[in-house]
């Protein structure tokens, strides 16, 4: 018998479910056929669609179980530099520890000559600090439990693997998109956010004397969601992002790059310096 110790308790109540179904399948096919309601092909093509869809209805398990963030199964640990949770709502930080996992990715190891901190584990306790912030508690309880699921199916928390794992089934891409969705359109106000971001990053890192510049904001920004950048290039693309995630979404996603893209281009343009000199911006920090 497979061990199930270690499997969270809404993993195991959709495992049942499904289970569930499969008998009710077996035990209605032969009456409807009998009956002439349907052919023999007609349910098993119905039923063969409804298990398709199944692995989206995780989540729904996920946030009615009141023991799944408890779980019994091993949690998934952080990468270096994330605190503890501080709230009894959030024991574990399952978003922002997937989230990052795109951040280590997608961006190269660098080591600060000054502190010694690598970037971008160093940035870790900033990001986890900021994306907290964002969200109301049930908000972040529903997302946290979306996450959970992510981890549950894919079997392991290990960078390197995460994502493969994840665009091997049908559903988890989209799932896991609907998070950096909902992390991005928190930056609307795209200016006020990136100076809060930056203000809470340099507040948090102050101990570790490593300075964190605009450089290193464009840096994360960009890995955690430029993918969603091809998810809306194509007029068809943007439809399907509007289908799953809400109306105007692709609009918003789209402006919010805009003004990332400008803001990172004028942070690149050289000025005009005394005499008609052109200089290079120099890196700057917000405190």
């Amino acid at each position: 018998m497979a061990d199930t110790s270690n499997t969270p308790p809404f993993v195991r109540h959709h495992r049942t479910a499904r289970a569930l179904v499969h008998t009710l399948h077996e035990a209605l096919a032969p009456q409807l056929v009998t009956k002439g309601a349907l052919t023999h092909e007609e349910f098993a093509r119905a039923f063969a669609r409804l298990m398709e869809e199944w692995p989206r209805v995780l989540p729904l398990f996920a946030r009615t179980c009141r023991t799944c963030t408890a779980g019994r199964m091993e949690q998934p640990l952080p990468p270096p530099g994330f605190r503890a949770d501080e709230a009894e709502g959030r024991r574990r930080d399952y978003v922002t520890r997937l989230m990052f996992s795109t951040i280590l990715a997608n961006v190269p190891e660098a080591q600060d000559p000054i502190s010694g901190a690598v970037f971008p584990r160093v940035a870790a306790p900033g990001l986890q600090a900021h994306l907290n912030a964002l969200f109301y508690e049930k908000e972040w309880e529903a997302m946290n439990a979306d996450a959970l699921s992510i981890f549950a199916q894919i079997g392991t928390d290990r960078d390197e693997e995460i994502w493969a794992r994840v665009h091997r089934h049908a559903t988890l891409p989209v799932l896991s998109d609907a998070l950096y969705v909902r992390v991005m359109l928190r930056f609307k106000q795209f200016a006020f956010q990136r100076q809060s971001f930056m203000r809470r990053m340099v507040q948090v890192l102050e101990n570790r004397r490593f300075t964190f510049t605009e450089e290193h904001f464009n840096a994360l920004f960009a890995a955690l969601f430029d993918h969603l950048r091809e998810e809306i290039r194509t007029e068809l693309g943007r439809a399907r992002v509007d289908v799953r995630y809400g109306d105007e979404t692709s609009g918003a996603l789209m402006r919010i790059f805009a003004e990332f893209d400008k803001a990172r281009e004028d942070r690149t343009r050289p000025i005009r310096g005394i005499g008609g000199a052109m200089r290079p911006i120099t890196n700057r920090t917000t405190r």
